[in-house]
């Protein structure tokens, strides 16, 4: 059986080396910036070197976190001299959810290997075949894919390495589609410093009554995934690498979890019969869960018992365990075997020799002399060539070259073992060296912006997502373009759009492009082919559709992420793509990146959630029509939540709706080509009125303001 890589989690220096020493087969950690748990210890470069060093003479690999969205100054400052002392002292891979940061890379240090995060949301092969071919090596898969969705990437890739997370945390959201802590709280779990609002209490209203339990408020909390019974599935659907979250846990934790996952990862690669004791299932559970385990979503699409619900209950800690896990793994260092070929003869100097991969390494001392008393045996000299101590070698066998009666100090024996095993240390580092790091200056370049002007009529784009909306644009003479939302609009109703003159229609694609759902979408591509193009909100959804060439225009919505101008520009080499304006920028950084050949959201409900897991179906309250409930949260605010059954996904939105009305002199500044409303939630009264406030501030040029109900996201304030 090919080798199965063990990956655990290092939030610092002490828990990188525990982590090791207690089998993982690789680490991966963050540096002091650009990594998605800025909450974490982290290590400093130096550290993060002194790991790469202890891992590969160990014949283990160490991955670097680079999984956030940049803004366009990171990456032109900070980036390359960050990465490039890991990359020439043999960083292994860099994780990364950026596409921009991913060319930057793969152009400014070629030979690094990349990995694309859970945060990049890839959900089947259409995607796979692009990151493979832009330089990826490595998906790690969104949580929520079955088996069966792991194993069809397989079967579409042989190759491509796939890496799924097994035990730890679980995010209610698709990871990377989650702006929740961002918009209520300004931390962004895209730059990392996620506040976990869905740790906390929520009530769940539907039809204006309460459906959860007062003690049942923990609805966005799922239990931390434990897959060690489902190992041999996992791994045998395509699996290459098993990954254990926790960047924030303790080294105890993470030694642990990695010591019991070792034991039965060994046991299925022997081809033992695989069978998982309950007293190590306990023993997982004492180091950390949230009201128990759940399978994750390996087996199920979601469930009310994934979700923990009750308020954690404090966990009385097992002090044996812990004892045991720092007695065996904590400030040890691991040994690697060598052996040593020793010449001890008259008339040339005393001489060590080792394999090193395959390599001679060999270093001469002192020359011996005539014995007057105590001539060298082998038993003096082994007494002294296995000495190691705290250095990461082990001699295992000694194979000895010696004349009778010759004589060499202590000293001298022991300064050759010294050179010898840094002579072996610093060959098999070398061979992880690189010195062809080279930051492309093409990628400095910047997008010069078109020149803007006051009065220009922008076209207006208006998406909606009920019938009733629809029919009230459709009244409207300003409006350049409709994005129509084929989940919940019907295919009569579209087709009767498409016979209006004057307006655009395109498309709103679901959020969620998984097997099932190209599935449905390839039964809908006569649709698509009559309309004039289609809003994608997943690049699965793109290049299935490119590949059918059934499309003739594409706008990618705010979460096919173009937060810095390289992820743009790569997006924009196809001329039948438009972009949409970040969410996550504010208008100094807009600016700087160039915002004009976009179009721009000026108002809207912003969903903050897509998830797997149903709010209605934890309570029993599906009924599979699409409906609507919310959420309230601690201080009464309100989260409308649309459940799309027809894809089976909910979409949680922002208590409040974005709105820049007051900023449109800001807005032509940064001279868009287009603006958008985005209808979700709104009944006719409130289109009515956006669209009065629209056509009063964009046709006619009237002084318009905002309501007090609304926010300005990200617009002023941005995210750190």
């Amino acid at each position: 059986m090919d080798r199965v890589e063990l990956l655990a989690p290092a939030g610092s220096y002490e828990t990188a080396l525990s982590a090791l020493n207690a089998g993982a087969d690789a680490i991966y950690l963050g540096g002091m910036d650009f990594g998605a748990r800025a909450g974490a210890e982290n290590l400093t470069t130096e550290e993060i070197i002194d790991v790469l060093n202890y891992a590969h003479i160990n014949g283990r690999k160490v991955y670097l976190t680079v999984n956030t969205l940049l803004k366009d100054r990171e990456i032109e400052d900070e980036l390359f001299s960050f990465l490039e002392p890991l990359y020439s002292n043999g960083l292994d891979a860099v994780i990364v959810q950026d596409i921009g940061v991913l060319i930057f890379i793969k152009n400014s240090l070629p030979k690094l290997k990349i990995h694309a995060s859970t945060q990049m949301t890839v959900f089947g092969k259409y995607t796979v075949e692009i990151l493979k071919k832009m330089g990826v090596e490595r998906i790690v898969t969104p949580r929520e894919l079955s088996l069966d969705e792991i194993s069809n990437i397989r079967k579409s890739d042989g190759e491509i390495e796939i890496e799924s997370f097994v035990h730890g945390a679980l995010c209610y959201c698709y990871s990377g589609q989650c702006l929740l802590s961002s918009f209520i709280g300004g931390r962004s779990g895209n730059r990392g410093t996620c506040a976990q609002p869905c740790r906390l209490p929520y009530d769940v209203f539907s039809y204006g009554k309460q459906i959860n339990p007062d003690d049942e408020k923990y609805v966005l909390s799922p239990k931390d995934i434990c897959a060690i019974k489902l190992l041999p599935d996992i791994i045998e659907s395509g699996v290459n690498s098993l990954k254990i979250e926790g960047r924030m846990k303790k080294k105890e934790y993470v030694a642990g979890v990695v010591s019991i996952y070792r034991k039965y990862l060994d046991m299925y690669l022997a081809g033992k019969k695989y069978s998982v004791d309950e007293a190590d299932i306990k023993l997982l559970m004492d180091l950390f869960n949230r009201n128990g385990f759940s399978e994750s979503y390996f087996k199920q699409h979601n469930g009310r018992d994934m979700i923990s619900l009750n308020e954690p209950s404090f966990r009385i800690e097992n002090e044996s365990f812990i004892k045991e896990i720092n007695e065996k793994f904590t400030g040890k260092t691991l040994k690697r075997d060598i052996d040593i070929s020793v010449k001890c003869v008259e008339d040339s100097p005393f001489t060590l020799s080792s394999s090193v991969d395959g390599k001679e390494v060999e270093v001469s001392h002192k020359m011996p002399k005539l014995a007057k008393k105590h001539p060298l045996t082998e038993g003096i000299l082994a007494s002294q060539l296995t000495k190691t101590g705290n250095t990461n070698f082990n001699v295992n066998n000694l194979d000895f070259t010696l004349d009778d009666g010759l004589f060499l100090t202590v000293k001298d024996i022991n300064e050759a073992r010294r050179l010898l095993i840094k002579k072996v240390e610093q060959e098999l580092l070398n061979s992880f060296k690189r010195d062809d790091a080279s930051e492309v200056q093409y990628f400095k370049r910047r997008y010069e912006p078109n020149t803007y002007h006051y009065g220009r009529e922008y076209p207006i784009s208006v998406s909606v997502t009920f019938e009733s909306q629809l029919e009230l644009a459709l009244e409207q003479d300003f409006i350049s373009r409709l994005y129509i939302d084929m989940d919940f609009i019907s295919e009569e109703c579209i087709k009767d759009a498409f016979e209006y003159k004057g307006v655009e229609i395109y498309l709103a694609l679901p959020y969620v492009a998984r097997k099932k759902d190209i599935e449905q979408l390839s039964s809908q591509l006569d649709l698509i082919r009559e309309a004039d193009g289609v809003l994608v909100r997943n690049i699965e959804q793109y290049y299935y559709l490119k590949d059918k060439g059934v499309v003739k225009n594409f706008v990618f919505d705010y979460n096919v992420y173009a937060n810095n101008k390289f992820a743009k520009g790569f997006y924009n080499t196809d001329s039948n793509v438009t972009t949409t304006v970040p969410l996550e920028l504010n208008f100094k950084e807009l600016k700087y990146r160039g915002c004009y050949d976009e179009e721009m959201i000026i108002y809207g409900h912003i969903p903050t959630m897509i998830s797997a897991n149903c709010g209605l179906k934890t309570f029993g309250k599906c009924i599979k029509n699409s409906s609507m409930f919310y959420l309230k949260d601690r201080l009464n605010n309100k989260f409308p939540v649309k459940c799309n059954c027809k894809h089976c996904y909910n979409i949680m939105y922002n208590c409040n709706a974005l709105s820049l009305f007051n900023y449109y002199d800001k807005l032509v500044n940064l001279n868009p080509i287009s603006i958008r409303i985005n209808f979700t939630i709104e009944d006719e009264e409130a289109v009515e009125r956006i669209l009065y406030k629209v056509k009063s501030r964009f046709v006619f040029n009237d002084e318009v303001h905002d309501a007090k109900n609304t926010t300005r996201g990200h617009f002023t304030r941005g995210v750190q």
